[in-house]
């Protein structure tokens, strides 16, 4: 049966969409999801899964058209499927610091001016993959968290505490006054080789992006800066694939 839906009856910052996205939801955070809306399809594999895992977490599926869903999507990759999630609790940084005061190990990292919402959404991936505590991003210099960064992200968007701020270079000296070694990924003539640099126990991340770098306040703020060293012909990763390969670093020496 299908459910007329109003047009604009979600606000866009509660959607996520895609098929790895809703799963990961339905698997890991089930609370955050308040109706799921799918295309009727006769198809089976992981569509049918979804409507599985709905059943049993006891989700409302509401079954619709194409169409429809694009409309409700603001997009047409949304591969079927859209929830309607809760609204996002953002984490106040203050509240973090407390939080960790006594935990060893702490990776913080802070993104700035990251407006692509598929890079955005892809180094939450990263993040939660790599264990990441949180992230910190800007209010007002940056992507927001859309459905187009949740579906990128496969849920973490969802899983992941964000921080959300006006000011970063603010945050940057509050983190430090709470312990942490802010760390930018610049090139300049201070930079230190990732090869050769040691991660403090509670480490800031900061990273930005392939065009506007890091703000200058930010780099002068930080503690060090970092560099990864190429051997190929091109000059630099995009930066989703430059923070997976710092967020392993971390890791690594971690473990």
């Amino acid at each position: 049966m299908h459910h007329p839906l109003k047009k604009g009856s979600i606000p866009k910052d509660q959607i996520s969409i895609g098929i790895h996205a809703l799963e990961e939801l339905l698997l890991h955070a089930p609370h955050k999801i308040l109706k799921v809306f799918a295309v009727e399809t006769k198809e089976r594999g992981r569509k049918s899964k979804i409507a599985s895992l709905c059943e049993e977490k006891k989700i409302p599926l509401v079954w619709t058209s194409f169409d429809r869903l694009t409309e409700m999507a603001g997009t047409d990759s949304h591969q079927s499927f859209l929830a309607h999630i809760k609204p996002r609790d953002f984490v106040l940084l203050k509240d973090f610091l407390k939080d960790v005061e006594d935990k060893d190990e702490v990776t913080l990292l802070m993104l700035d001016q990251i407006f692509d919402p598929q890079n955005l959404g892809a180094i939450l991936r990263n993040c939660e993959c790599f264990g990441v505590d949180a992230v910190i991003f800007s209010k007002n210099r940056g992507s927001d968290i859309t459905s187009i960064v949740s579906k990128t992200s496969c849920g973490a968007s969802e899983l992941i505490p964000l921080i959300r701020l006006s000011n970063l270079a603010e945050a940057v000296t509050q983190c430090q006054e709470a312990g942490f070694e802010a760390v930018a990924t610049v090139l300049n003539p201070n930079s230190h080789k990732l090869n050769d640099f040691r991660f403090s126990k509670k480490t800031l991340l900061i990273m930005g992006s392939e065009g506007e770098g890091i703000q200058p306040l930010i780099q002068k703020r930080a503690d060090h800066s970092i560099y990864i060293p190429m051997q190929g012909k091109l000059q630099s990763l995009n930066v989703a694939q430059a923070t997976a390969v710092l967020l392993y670093a971390i890791s690594a020496q971690r473990n």
